[in-house]
């Protein structure tokens, strides 16, 4: 029972400053720690931040670079098939036309060669 006495009454002790009021100083001292605790926390905040946002950039020149690398390939097989296939189209009109000119060129010999037979026939 004395020990419960004893313990209760060296508990009280060391608790009766947790009773106390805080003094204008004290609130002052704690207001500067948690305005100084918010600073640094402000700061780390914003590094972090500008470090995220020079990674954005960072993504988004690297983004812009391929996308206009995908752009020229695009282009340039776009050329190489579509340039052959025009002059090939080109060619193809020119033969054809060069093929009509020679057909009539033919018909043409052949009524002539029918004529000079045919008068070859008479002389003769």
């Amino acid at each position: 029972m004395k020990l419960i006495l004893i313990s209760t009454t060296a508990f009280f002790i060391f608790i009766t400053p947790v009773f106390s009021e805080l003094s204008v100083d004290d609130l002052d001292k704690i207001r500067s720690i948690v305005k100084e605790s918010e600073e640094r926390v402000k700061e780390h905040v914003d590094l972090k931040i500008k470090n995220v946002n020079d990674k954005v950039n960072e993504m988004d020149k690297r983004l812009n670079l391929i996308s206009n690398l995908v752009i020229a390939l695009v282009a340039l097989v776009i050329l190489a098939v579509g340039v052959p296939q025009i002059v090939m189209a080109w060619r193809e009109r020119g033969q054809k036309a060069q093929t009509e000119r020679i057909e009539r060129l033919e018909e043409q010999i052949s009524i002539i060669a029918e004529r000079f037979g045919a008068e070859s026939h008479i002389v003769g």
